[in-house]
């Protein structure tokens, strides 16, 4: 790469000819107006534009043999970049936006982000890693710094990158969704409770199958969690008390041989969950503020669960760090509902 200043008799259209443009022209007396944006490759067409802008010294650079411009070069980043569930858009000024593909929670490697943005020219820029993202959101900003970059350094970040990028979202599964609650609701409060309950699942592409209102009876509830499970991927309770060794709901899955993977979460509001696998089908208690609330520790564990993957008393303990959830937190949540539950 080589800067130029071009003027007199070299600022001409032979001159600007294949020149990378470094400086935004312009109209003449209105200063927002632009007549070209720099970066722009530049050819003989380019001349009267250029001559109208009536500069007397133009600010160009010369590509030389190992040089790739900024646009080819923000292409072939965001494609080394880009993992799946990511779409690729432009460039745009030099930059490529990543979006996301589907609903799903965006996952990043801090790590080799790191390795990225410590090559000189390379700028890579990303939501928070493990945040809950719709079809569409932007994930990621991909650019090189310079007008022009040379190839080894491209190569050496498309290397870092390794083959299966950096950034990704994973998708949830659909599944077929049980509820089971021992609460005494009236009419009203059922109708609001379900609403809920079957909004939120939607959101995530699965379904409820059935919602069961069941005694306050250890036999009843072992009952229906073996019956429902049976034609269910998940089931949520409603109604236990997680801090009774006791509660008729502990007892049953018990008897029904059910792990327990984690009793409360370091979070609030909603600390008071748990979550129990059996025969591998996850089992979640509900604490009572989310059987109707719209932000609490159930929707930091839902897309987890809709994701497949095996929920561990590890994925609570995490929980702790930015466990205060607050209005300032909303961004951790997904976007199905506003944040009516949380401090301010």
């Amino acid at each position: 790469m080589k800067a130029e200043a071009l003027r007199g008799p070299g600022l001409s259209a032979d001159g600007i000819d294949g020149a990378v443009l470094a400086q935004t022209l312009l109209v003449p007396d209105d200063h927002h107006r632009v007549l070209l944006l720099k970066g722009r490759i530049l050819t003989r067409d380019d001349w009267p534009v250029v001559a109208g802008a009536r500069v007397e010294e133009l600010h160009v650079v010369r590509m030389e043999p190992g040089d790739i411009h900024e646009d080819e070069a923000a292409r072939r980043l965001a494609h080394a970049v880009a993992g799946p569930g990511v779409v690729r858009h432009g460039p745009v000024e030099s930059q490529v936006r990543l979006s996301a593909e589907v609903n799903g929670i965006f996952k990043v490697d801090v790590q080799q982000l790191q390795a990225l943005n410590s090559i000189e020219d390379i700028s890579i820029f990303t939501l928070f890693d493990g945040q809950l993202v719709s079809k569409g959101k932007t994930l990621a900003g991909v650019k090189v710094t310079p007008f022009v970059v040379r190839e080894a350094r491209l190569s050496e970040a498309e290397r870092v990158a390794g083959p299966e990028g950096v950034i990704r979202v994973l998708t949830f599964r659909p599944m077929r969704v049980a509820v089971l609650v021992r609460e005494r609701l009236e009419p009203a409060q059922r109708e609001k409770f379900q609403a809920s309950i079957e909004m939120k699942v939607a959101w995530f592409g699965s379904a409820t199958s059935e919602i069961r209102y069941v005694a306050d009876d250890v036999g009843a509830v072992e009952a229906a969690v073996r019956g429902m499970l049976g034609s269910a991927d998940l089931l949520l309770t409603a109604g236990a008390n997680a801090t009774d060794p006791l509660d008729p709901t502990l007892v049953a899955l018990g008897r029904l041989g059910a792990q327990m993977e984690k009793q409360g979460a370091p979070a609030h509001p909603g600390s008071a969950v748990w979550l129990a696998y059996l025969t591998d089908k996850p089992i979640f208690g509900v604490a009572a503020c989310g059987m109707f609330s719209k932000a609490t520790v159930l929707d930091l564990i839902l897309p987890r669960l809709f994701t497949g993957a095996r929920v561990t008393a590890a994925d609570f303990n995490d929980l702790g760090h930015g466990g205060l959830l607050s209005k300032d937190m909303a961004f951790r949540f997904p976007p199905y509902g506003a944040f009516d539950t949380l401090d301010s």
